[in-house]
């Protein structure tokens, strides 16, 4: 639910500051960093060029594809 919280922010497509997301979501900011970090690793979000700024990445990447290789990292070895 976080990563979809933080990903619903950025849908407009403009710069966010991470700080203005975690008090918007009443979220502390590492776990506002934490997805942003995840979204941008997945391609869906690039980091602007002053520290703490996102914004929504153009590509293709599809919200789901990025939920679904965080489902299966998680899951147990067998």
């Amino acid at each position: 639910m976080l990563l979809w919280y933080v990903w619903i922010r950025l849908v407009d497509g403009a710069w966010h500051r991470l700080d203005d997301i975690s008090k918007q979501l009443h979220l502390p900011k590492n776990a506002v960093e934490w997805a942003a970090k995840f979204l941008c690793d997945k391609g869906m979000a690039e980091s602007g060029f002053e520290e703490g700024e996102i914004r929504l990445h153009q590509g293709g990447a599809r919200f789901e594809d990025a939920v679904k290789t965080l489902l299966s990292s998680a899951k147990p070895p067998r």
